[in-house]
């Protein structure tokens, strides 16, 4: 017995005598350590969680917390968010002691982490990348990129409720999606989990890409401080215009002998607009409404006086700004450039405060289909086109196209604008009565909208300021691209 208990007297006191070791749940060097891994830190002693949590870094920064697993002798720091994949960690522990004052030497362990496969980016027409918001135009294929070589079959793809084809590249680590013959509208892509790469590591997660397609003008222009507002002719030898296709709004509106006459508003001019005609009571009211500058070739004595009565900045032909072409008949060959316009303003109305026209994609629901639209006032009628996603115009029988362009005119918001009109009795040339249009009290107006019909209605709540449109209770925004109002009785 007394042998006994002086061995194990013995082997108490030399256990006693050695430091506390430690160890780590990963080895050092270890590769392809999942980045959702937890660090489990054992000691042969209890340690004091104080002691550990100054002690422990981890190599580059991650924030994360150290909490106990078992008693005092083992810990698990947690980090609070994911470790970046394929990155090398080094854990380090510094020289602590324990609960009973031995030595805790530390130690040092660096580990790799595995790859997560993702979505790199998706991108659009020219390998731009596409974010939450970003448009595309109608066929425009999207490519989806991956960080890693992916096994096909494994990853799923829809728009919407609908499942979509994935062609891949020959590398695997990108595939693209066909758009062709999708209809204009919100577009939501989504990629779920579970779509593998060739090593087997599984994609985390939903990815999801709130995008749209949408009709998309892209000729050259010139920015504007604030709008321009160009009157332009619609009788049979003004017709194709140039340039109304980078318009923003066109107000459509009767002027005499059942002749139509347009006010386009650009904040962003195209190279050539025209032709270019005189103003009538409406254009002056819809220039305070949209606060920008009055481009005309001039104007009645009966609307210079109503100018003279209610001002609001002109600008009328001028030689080295506006220019006589050949290729019309006069008087519709009045055109103007687009650095012209941006010089009339910068020349000489500078003091016009600088305005952009309010404009955004419409949330829009419970209209009703309407895929063609009559305004037999102006002898239009409108065809909608799903795929581009605009209406196309038409009239007395003339399909529009842009001079410009040579395609067609394609108008992403139609509106029937509906006010009280008067015909006001002048006798200086334009014949007995000319038409003027209340553009102030509101009324009714009917809102055409990638197919759909939303009869609501406009208000002017501020005498100076753009006007409102209204459904259900709820502002309409115009969307970017071509508005074409018809300002009906």
């Amino acid at each position: 017995m007394a042998v006994a208990l002086t061995a194990g007297g013995g082997v108490l006191a030399f256990e006693n005598a050695m430091p506390t070791s430690v160890g780590l749940n990963v080895k050092s060097g270890q590769k392809d350590v999942p980045t959702d891994s937890r660090l489990v830190i054992t000691f042969s002693r209890p340690v004091a969680l104080a002691a550990i949590a100054t002690a422990f870094s981890i190599t580059p920064a991650t924030d994360g917390t150290m909490a106990a697993l078992s008693g005092q002798t083992q810990y698990a720091w947690s980090p609070s968010k994911a470790l970046a994949d394929l990155t090398t960690y080094t854990v380090m522990l510094s020289p602590i002691t324990d609960l009973s004052h031995h030595r805790i030497a530390g130690g040092r362990w660096t580990f790799t982490t595995n790859i997560v496969p993702r979505i790199a980016s998706i991108t659009g027409a020219g390998g731009v990348a596409l974010t939450d918001g970003s448009e595309l135009d109608p066929g425009t294929p999207l490519t989806v990129i991956f960080n890693d070589a992916m096994e096909p079959t494994t990853v799923k793809a829809a728009i919407g409720a609908d499942q979509v084809v994935l062609k891949w590249a020959d590398d695997d680590r990108s595939a693209t999606i066909s758009t062709q013959g999708m209809h204009s509208g919100p577009l939501v892509l989504q990629i779920g989990p579970g779509g593998r790469d060739q090593t087997g590591h599984s994609m985390i997660g939903t990815f999801t890409l709130k995008t749209g397609i949408y009709y998309h003008d892209r000729e050259h222009t010139t920015a504007l401080k604030y709008p321009a507002l160009i009157q332009m002719p619609n009788d049979y030898y003004a017709r194709d215009q140039n340039g109304m296709q980078a318009a923003d709004i066109v107000f459509e509106y009767l002027a005499e002998g059942g002749i139509t006459r347009c006010t386009a508003i650009f904040q962003n001019v195209p190279d050539l607009v025209g032709p270019m005609r005189s103003s009538r009571f409406i254009s002056l009211k819809i220039a305070r409404h949209y606060k920008g500058l009055l481009f005309q070739s001039g104007e009645s004595q009966a609307t210079r006086n109503a100018a003279a009565a209610d001002p609001v900045p002109q600008f009328f032909d001028t030689i080295g700004y506006t220019f006589r072409t050949y290729a019309r008949y006069a008087p519709d060959n009045l055109m103007i450039k687009g650095p012209a316009v941006n010089a009339a303003e910068q020349n000489f109305f500078s003091g016009i405060p600088a305005f952009t026209l309010p404009k955004a994609r419409p949330d829009l629901t419970g209209g009703t289909p309407a895929p063609s639209v009559n305004v037999a006032e102006h002898y239009s009628v409108y065809t909608y086109d799903p795929i581009m996603g605009t209406y196309q115009k038409s009239e007395e029988g003339h399909a529009y196209q842009d001079a410009s362009l040579h395609t067609p005119l394609r108008i992403e918001m139609l509106i029937a604008f509906h006010t009280a009109e008067q015909l006001v009795n002048v006798g200086d040339g334009h014949g007995a009565h000319i038409h003027d249009f209340n553009m102030d009290s509101g009324g009714a107006a009917d809102i055409y909208y990638k197919g759909m019909l939303y009869s609501g209605s406009w208000s002017a709540p501020d005498r100076n300021g753009p006007l409102t449109f209204t459904f259900n209770g709820k502002a309409v925004t115009l969307p970017p691209g071509l508005v074409w109002i018809d300002v009906i009785a």
